[in-house]
């Protein structure tokens, strides 16, 4: 089992890369990440989980969601997502990616 501090240490960590990165919406959109959180800790179902919730503001061109990507700063996909997502002229969005840490091979 991994350590609190590192799995605290981790959290940190990836809400810093988020600062300045972005959400790619059906891979052809690109929008910034406007906040991150850690809305809970644990989750069910997984262990050494959290559920990482990112803001975005919508884009007018896309009236349906079918896939995310939510890349740090410098481009790299933390979290991926199929889904359907109606936008129905919502003004912002906010997603909520489960990312769990893993130890190393």
């Amino acid at each position: 089992m991994m350590h609190k501090d590192y799995l605290t240490l981790a959290r940190n960590d990836l809400l810093s890369r988020l600062n300045g990165g972005s959400i790619l919406i059906n891979d052809s959109v690109s929008v910034p990440v406007q906040g991150a959180v850690i809305s809970t800790h644990p989750i069910v179902g997984f262990q050494n989980a959290i559920a990482l919730q990112v803001q975005a503001l919508h884009v007018d061109s896309v009236p349906l969601i079918n896939n995310l990507k939510l890349l740090t700063s410098d481009g790299v996909v933390v979290a991926e997502k199929v889904t359907q997502i109606g936008m129905n002229g919502s003004q912002f969005l906010t997603l909520t990616f489960v990312v769990q840490v893993k130890g190393g091979v």
